[in-house]
């Protein structure tokens, strides 16, 4: 989760792909659905562009098993367009469902929607 985390605030690309498995699939809201590491590593590319990010990750469960997992969050701080500053904060809830490849734990399944 910290190298997630990382990813998003320092608009780090290879991060990103370092995290995800090659079959994993992204749904976020408001953004489409994308399947596999390219796509979601080109999603990213587009929304990493236009926007920086200031988030941390709060972990409220874990459940890890042989090789399938979930991790649920919660997200907060800032996300604006590239060069303007924060005008208040925003939070998400998260569900990551983990799985383990060789011997690494990776994004298999990612959805977040805005929490009200």
């Amino acid at each position: 989760m910290q190298t997630y985390q990382r990813s998003l605030n320092e608009a780090n690309l290879d991060l990103v792909k370092r995290v995800y498995a090659d079959d994993a699939i992204f749904i976020g809201q408001p953004f489409p659905t994308a399947t596999g590491v390219d796509e979601i590593v080109a999603l990213y590319a587009d929304f990493l562009s236009k926007l920086d990010f200031n988030v941390e990750f709060e972990i409220l469960e874990v459940e890890l098993g042989d090789d399938l997992g979930f991790v649920r969050t919660r997200s907060h701080g800032t996300i604006v367009p590239k060069g303007q500053k924060a005008g208040g904060s925003e939070g998400n809830r998260e569900l990551f469902v983990l799985k383990k490849m060789e011997g690494s734990w990776k994004v298999y399944r990612y959805i977040f929607n805005a929490e009200i």
